[in-house]
């Protein structure tokens, strides 16, 4: 979330601490949603769970589009935090899942391993917002930005904009195909 509270704060001028609100709306998903997400799989299903949090998450991702349409920084939040309500969903289903695929002997195995894709995934996010969205927007900083009149600001922020959304939307169309493959497909 760093280099995104980074990029936040050029695109709309704002100081850092207001950035940080990302992170708050980041993490605050995480935190909201996991006795709920506990609660929604005791009831239904994991595979129920996988859907609730891979639809949460690619409906959080393809918010950005409306987002950005508005130009205004508070629906971006509104987007991460349904975005991270979904990734909590995924992470409180899948986890207890893993462990229910085989023996318990191996349970803790198995588990460590699909957890060995977290920090990879997350250096692939840090990697994608630096080269693919840090280092495509508008070089102007915010002290220049605030020199900009309205309609060259609006064009800047406009501009970059796009350039932050697009990874989010590809991420949020190959959720929902994932979705698809996992609601078509039957689990045990």
């Amino acid at each position: 979330t760093n280099p995104m509270v980074k990029a936040f704060s050029k695109i709309f001028r704002m100081s850092v601490t207001d950035g940080t609100l990302i992170q708050v709306a980041f993490y605050g998903g995480y935190f909201a949603m996991a006795f709920p997400a506990a609660i929604f799989i005791r009831r239904f299903s994991y595979k129920s769970g996988l859907l609730m949090g891979l639809g949460l998450y690619a409906v959080g991702a393809l918010m950005f589009i409306p987002a950005k349409m508005t130009g205004n920084y508070y629906p971006f939040l509104i987007a991460y935090f349904i975005l991270t309500c979904g990734l909590s969903f995924l992470e409180t289903s899948a986890n207890p899942y893993i462990l229910s695929m085989g023996p318990e002997e191996s349970a803790t195995r198995r588990l460590n391993l699909a957890q060995s894709f977290n920090p990879m995934g997350s250096l692939l996010g840090m990697f994608v917002a630096m080269n693919f969205i840090q280092a495509n927007l508008n070089p102007m900083d915010t002290a220049e930005r605030t020199l900009l009149n309205d309609a060259e600001f609006a064009a800047v922020r406009d501009s970059d904009l796009s350039v932050l959304i697009a990874p989010y939307v590809i991420i949020g169309l190959v959720i929902v195909a994932m979705f698809l493959l996992i609601f078509f497909v039957r689990m045990p």
